[in-house]
């Protein structure tokens, strides 16, 4: 269940037909009554059904055997770090990220930043690699526990990228979705980051005030409506109106 732009809404495996069933509702008070924050970033329970060609895939995975489906899943998280670190945080093995391995990403991050447009060789692509390559250090953090270090971390992710998108901008001709596709899964992961870690909001809303102001071209954070959960009415319209 959630709070979608579409409102309020619930899906479960009972077979009731009513749009709120029984355990729906027993589990929205029980939510209400813990004065739980709903998630801004939401979407409906049923989403990934709307599209037949992933509706046609869970039926076939429908047909396989636990084990086999198991395998198919490890094979691909193997190659895949996202998946992978998406598996283990299912499964409960992931720990919070290490001193050591937070100071190797922020090299990782300035690397790739600071790399993606020096020597006398580089082009576009190069760009646009370097983008991909933070979001996926950036989904990957975020499904490790959160922590404030990670939550930094991601931030820096995006300043980086801030400083990138304009190369794709300019060349909009031939990179048209791109700088926003990228800016948007960092934003995401910045998002999800922040409403589990629950930042101090007037912190965090410097922080933002900070990032985007510093952005030569649009910053892939300047999406306020998307920090509502964690950063409350007011804050919002206070990163609007800097516009």
């Amino acid at each position: 269940m959630g709070n979608t732009a579409d409102g309020f809404t619930a899906e479960c495996d009972c077979p009731a037909r009513e749009e709120l069933c029984a355990h729906a509702v027993v589990l929205t008070v029980a939510v209400l009554e813990s004065e739980f924050v709903w998630s801004s970033a939401a979407t409906p329970p049923s989403a990934m059904q709307t599209d037949p060609r992933v509706a046609a895939l869970v039926d076939v995975a429908g047909t396989l055997s636990a084990r086999r489906l198991a395998s198919l899943v490890a094979e691909w998280a193997a190659t895949d770090r996202v998946l992978e670190n998406r598996l283990l945080a299912y499964a409960g093995m992931l720990a919070p990220p290490t001193d050591a391995e937070l100071a190797d990403l922020r090299q990782t991050i300035d690397d790739l930043a600071h790399g993606a447009t020096s020597g006398d060789r580089w082009d576009l692509h190069d760009v646009e690699k370097a983008g991909r390559a933070l979001v996926e250090e950036a989904r990957v953090l975020a499904h490790r526990p959160a922590t404030q270090e990670a939550l930094l971390l991601v931030e820096r992710a995006a300043r980086a990228w801030d400083g990138l998108a304009g190369y794709l901008y300019d060349a909009w001709e031939t990179y048209e979705e791109e700088p926003g596709e990228i800016g948007g899964a960092l934003r995401a992961a910045h998002v999800q980051l922040c409403e589990q870690v629950r930042p101090d909001p007037d912190e965090l809303a410097v922080r933002l005030a900070e990032i985007i102001g510093a952005a030569e071209v649009d910053s892939c954070l300047d999406e306020p409506s998307d920090y509502l959960a964690v950063l409350g009415g007011d804050r919002v319209k206070a990163l609007r109106h800097r516009r």
